[in-house]
């Protein structure tokens, strides 16, 4: 679980954010992959999602990639996201390949 900040434009009130990613477990449905729960809290809606892998660590960096990209479509616009102060969210960046 990781619990960011949010700031909303034009306030100076701060909101918690609960964002957790599931262990990674066979998906039942696809015949071996694995999939990751990904919740979200504290925006105006709950958010909770699968995020599939041909293994458990695809699977599991799959839920940590989308979060930071997903976080910004679901907080009201002009909301400022951080944790731990900073606007890196500590989720890590996709490394570019050749």
């Amino acid at each position: 679980m990781r619990t960011l900040q949010m700031t909303l434009a034009g306030s100076s009130d701060v909101r918690d954010i609960i964002v957790r990613i599931g262990l990674p477990e066979r998906d039942p449905v696809s015949g071996g992959d694995f999939r990751v729960l990904v919740e979200i809290e504290g925006l105006d809606e709950p958010y909770s999602r699968h995020f599939h892998g041909v293994d458990e660590l695809q699977a599991f960096l799959a839920g940590c990639w989308v979060v930071p990209q997903i976080l910004p479509a679901l907080a009201p616009p002009g909301a400022r996201l951080t944790w731990l102060g900073e606007d890196d969210l500590g989720f890590g960046t996709p490394s570019a390949t050749s």
